[in-house]
């Protein structure tokens, strides 16, 4: 009877998880931090360097020992201020939990490590010397159970415990071959000696915490695998299907391509051994334990699968912020199997169809075989959804793309991101010489097959007329409309027939010939100018480079700049590049108030004054920029509209300033003309300062990004032999915010 009643509540737990996750996941938000900021994001790199307890570093000498300590700790913060690290949120709290779990035994660890998602679509997990554990929402969106995590999160604490990052760079200093950056930034690289006792220790650890043996070397198939989407579901044949679109199954007739992945493979030059080896030894170390258990609570396993299915709606949102929309859509399907009324995913599938049909736009333009991407190959189910979308031809995409984002705005007009996607989406189609109104149907394709099947079995005179009404250039007509001569449907044409409510609605129609309008009056402008002199193109062409820097600005926010002092071999100067950097924010400071430009932060160099929301608002605009700036005056991103507006109204004010400066002095002198211009004594006078003085290299880039409209409208870069003096960066910055200042020419 007991008995009976335990079960009875543990699917009555099951019902309400399930019905609560519906619920959040339906309305699902972004992950964000929350709570106080711990210290390793408040307290500063410079400090961290100075604080660092270097009793573990005594094997080095005093000059790699100091290296190695800026280094690492100038690397750790890279990441933790990268905008993809998050803290008291639902993942990070999770870890912290399984993590201290599996630590409660060893006394000598407990309050000293710390675990932090890392939102990334890469499945990895990597510790530091510091103590601090980083596992990716990639690698939580493939695993298949919370054993398999234990097991990922042992194999990393015992990193930390047996010191293995040090170990490494002991050996790493010691090959030629690794530059400095790289023998210092060591975050998940290790030795196979260090990743196979790793292993082994790992397992014990996993055994002492009561999981199933049998998860544990599920683990390696989840490495092996995780380049593919984390489920590998059958495309259904009907899951493009509206009442009003309708994609023949011909289109889902694809061969897929095999999954390639194999255990073994030859690793003689890789630091890690392979798979094969490392499952392999797991398995006979298991052997070694006696008393296996099952998983030890339900609770447990409830959790870990809520923050897998948090950690593949990241993956969506990570694939739509890369521009990977086959990798977004086909995560969309396998998410909206479970979750189908969630508004998020309805959003992330606008925007990666504004992907798609941006692509075909682009492919219309010249684009440099420098600059052009390889198509990627993909394997498995994935591989068909592919296949569909290249099959289809620009009409098609462009055509599928604006039907499933018009019904998605049509569900919620009040949305502001759909309705962003939709204004986008008519401007791709008006840029696009492949999509003309004319060519659509005013039916849809069964009321077409319907319609067709009514003419050829009726025998009425009318229908005798229609049919002999379809002369040569109405048969050309109707197959470019889809129509076939005996009276069918071209299926490889049945976009043709999805949009026939769409292009019979007003508001629809109005919008598209105020965008021609634009258009037309763009080409006007562009056959002018292709009548001007080069002279006079060159003169105008000079004039509109310098209107884009005249944007009125009376107040900007300014985003953390990324500065970077290098030596030789293109290595961080830890202390040059803070100090560069504190430079740049009082000339920013003093040259915006010389120009009357109010301008407000959003920066780190008060770390111990941030909040959450700020470090919040911090990482929303980094993947913004991100985006922005991989496809300047090519971008049609619009999921990040409703953060940037608010953004925008914390800080009141629409225009953000992002810089990045690199300085470097490389000046060109060595063994060869050194020693040649010493003999030439008296022209060496000349050349030894000439070359030190030149061996400066400045080099700017400065974005504008519009908070209200969230495009970047500005990317200008400078490049030019001087130092990084206070001088000749104030002198920059003041030129720079004198333009900004000024209004653009009405003409």
């Amino acid at each position: 009877m007991v008995r009976n009643q335990l079960i009875l509540i543990f699917f009555l737990l099951i019902g309400i998880s399930q019905s609560i996750a519906q619920t959040s996941f339906n309305h699902y938000q972004p992950l964000c931090s929350k709570g106080m900021v711990p210290a390793d994001f408040s307290v500063s790199t410079l400090t961290k360097i100075k604080q660092d307890n270097q009793s573990d570093l005594k094997s080095l000498s005093s000059k790699k020992r100091q290296f190695f300590v800026e280094q690492i700790n100038y690397s750790i913060d890279e990441v933790l201020h990268s905008g993809n690290v998050t803290f008291g949120d639902t993942i990070s709290i999770y870890l912290q939990k399984l993590g201290d779990r599996l630590i409660e035994s060893n006394v000598d660890l407990k309050g000293k490590l710390r675990f932090y998602c890392y939102n990334s679509t890469d499945a990895n997990a990597f510790s530091t010397r510091q103590g601090i554990v980083f596992v990716t929402t990639g690698l939580l969106a493939q695993l298949t159970s919370e054993a398999q995590l234990a097991f990922v999160l042992s194999h990393e604490i015992v990193h930390y415990m047996e010191h293995h990052v040090l170990d490494f760079y002991q050996y790493a200093t010691k090959e030629k071959f690794y530059s400095y950056n790289e023998k210092a930034r060591f975050l998940s690289n290790y030795s196979r000696e260090n990743e196979l006792e790793a292993d082994r220790i790992a397992v014990k650890m996993v055994h002492d915490a009561g999981y199933k043996a049998n998860e544990i070397n599920k683990t390696f198939d989840v490495l092996l695998y995780s380049y593919l989407p984390f489920e590998e579901l059958k495309l259904d044949k009907a899951y493009f299907n509206t009442d009003e679109m309708y994609v023949p199954e011909l289109f889902f007739e694809f061969k897929k391509n095999e999954i390639s992945a194999k255990f073994k493979y030859n690793d003689y030059l890789m630091s890690h051994p392979n798979l094969a080896k490392r499952k392999e030894q797991v398995s006979n170390q298991v052997s070694n334990f006696k008393n296996w258990n099952s998983e030890k609570l339900f609770e447990d396993s409830t959790s870990f699968f809520f923050i897998r299915d948090i950690s593949r709606f990241e993956y969506v949102l990570n694939k739509v912020y890369s521009e990977e929309p086959i990798e977004a859509l086909y995560a969309i399907y396998i998410l909206e199997k479970k979750y189908p009324n969630s508004k998020f995913l309805k959003k992330c599938k606008s925007q990666a169809w504004l992907d798609v049909m941006k692509t075909t736009i682009k492919q219309e333009a010249y684009v440099s075989i420098a600059n052009r991407k390889r198509p990627k190959y993909y394997e498995g189910q994935i591989s068909v959804l592919n296949q569909l979308i290249t099959a289809l031809p620009k009409a098609g995409k462009l055509t599928m793309g604006l039907r499933i984002i018009y019904d998605a705005y049509n569900k919620d007009t009040t949305d502001l991101v759909a309705k962003k996607c939709l204004e986008t989406a008519l401007s791709i189609l008006v840029k696009s010489n492949d999509f003309s109104i004319s060519n659509y149907s005013d039916k849809s394709f069964s009321k077409t097959v319907a319609f067709l099947n009514e003419i050829k079995s009726d025998s009425s005179a009318k229908a005798k007329f229609i049919r002999e009404e379809w002369d040569k250039y109405a048969v050309i007509e109707n197959q470019s409309k889809g129509m076939t001569e005996d009276f069918g449907i071209d299926s490889t044409k049945f976009y043709m027939y999805g949009i026939s409510d769409i292009i019979k609605d007003s508001s629809f129609l109005k919008k598209i010939r105020l965008l021609n309008a634009k258009r037309n009056l763009i080409e006007k402008d562009d056959d002018n100018f292709n009548l001007m002199t080069d002279y006079e193109q060159a003169n105008l062409n000079v004039s509109k480079y310098n209107e884009e820097l005249h944007l009125k600005i009376d107040s900007m926010l300014l985003f953390q700049p990324a500065i970077f002092e290098t030596k030789k071999f293109s290595e961080i100067d830890v202390y040059k590049t803070f100090k560069t950097k504190d430079l740049i924010f009082r000339e920013v400071s003093d040259n915006a108030e010389d120009q009357d430009i109010h301008v407000r932060n959003l920066s780190l160099q008060q770390l111990d004054t941030l909040k959450a929301s700020d470090w919040n608002n911090y990482a929303a605009i980094q993947r913004s920029l991100t985006r922005a700036i991989s496809d300047y005056k090519n971008d049609y991103f619009v999921m990040d509209v409703v953060q940037l507006n608010e953004i925008r109204k914390t800080y009141g004010t629409e225009k953000l300033l992002f810089m990045e400066y690199q300085h470097t002095y490389k000046p060109d002198l060595y063994f060869g003309n050194i020693a040649l211009f010493t003999v030439l004594l008296p022209v060496g006078l000349f050349y030894f300062p000439i070359e030190l003085l030149s061996g400066h290299y400045s080099d700017w880039q400065f974005y504008i990004l519009d908070l209200k409209s969230g495009e970047l409208i500005l990317d200008r870069s400078y490049f030019a032999n001087e130092p990084a003096s206070k001088h000749i960066i104030g002198s920059r910055l003041n030129a720079l915010f004198h333009q900004l200042k000024q209004v653009k020419n009405a003409n």
